[in-house]
């Protein structure tokens, strides 16, 4: 992809590509049952939210962390910021690929890699899906451009405040559908995280955050890339 077509796909706004999926989704699934698949996750998580006492947001100090990489390696949060290459870190929580609001997320932010890239900042990717599932997906046919990091468990999305679990009714539907989790996710349980977006500074602050419960909703890529400006040297 050129810088040029980057541009010019980063203009149509992510939200109208979630707004149409969510309205197939309904009419595959029928309003019921829809009803039921949103319901039972943006409820528990919204639940989940208002009960935190550690989530972290503008102005925190990013608590370091150490995940295995899709590929094998390990990432560490403390050594990238050591090494001051980038001058702000984009840190994207996603659900997992057999999520379609997070690939069409994460798929607008692979558009906009070029001028992450001209603003000086790096991407990572962190979801409880065990590998090699993420790193085929994220890669999205052309090479992964950011490390996809295991987060088993959830245990780094806790340490954000970001962790629920959807209810039975949710549970089900999914499982119909052929996306059972406990198969899925690196440690056999159904533990996701709430989308959450932040951008981290060259200090380790946290100066960005997105956090919704109704996962339907994520922000625009192009305000992430002006947060990123910002912060270029």
């Amino acid at each position: 992809m050129s810088e040029d077509s980057a541009h010019e796909d980063i203009a149509v706004p992510i939200a109208a590509s979630l707004a149409e999926f969510t309205d197939k989704l309904i009419a595959r699934r029928g309003v019921e049952q829809s009803d039921l698949l949103f319901g039972g996750q943006i409820g528990p998580a919204t639940k989940a939210l208002s009960a935190r006492t550690n989530s972290i947001g503008v102005g925190d100090k990013t608590p370091d962390f150490s995940l295995p990489t899709a590929e094998g390696g390990i990432w560490n949060l403390g050594e990238h910021l050591a090494q001051g290459k980038s001058s702000s870190l984009v840190v994207v929580f996603y659900r997992g690929t057999w999520c379609g609001y997070c690939n069409i997320y994460l798929r607008g932010l692979l558009e906009a890699r070029s001028l992450l890239s001209d603003a000086n900042a790096a991407l990572i990717a962190v979801s409880p899906e065990a590998a090699p599932t993420s790193a085929h997906n994220a890669s999205a046919g052309g090479g992964a451009t950011f490390p996809v990091l295991i987060d088993h468990g959830g245990k780094i999305a806790e340490q954000f405040g970001l962790t629920f679990e959807m209810d039975d009714a949710a549970k089900n539907i999914l499982k119909g559908s052929g996306f059972n989790l406990e198969e899925r996710n690196a440690d056999g349980r159904w533990i996701l995280p709430v989308p959450g977006t932040f951008v981290i500074d060259r200090s380790g602050h946290i100066v960005y955050a997105h956090v919704d419960a109704d996962y339907r909703n994520r922000p625009e890529p192009q305000e992430i890339v002006a947060m990123c400006r910002s912060l270029r040297r």
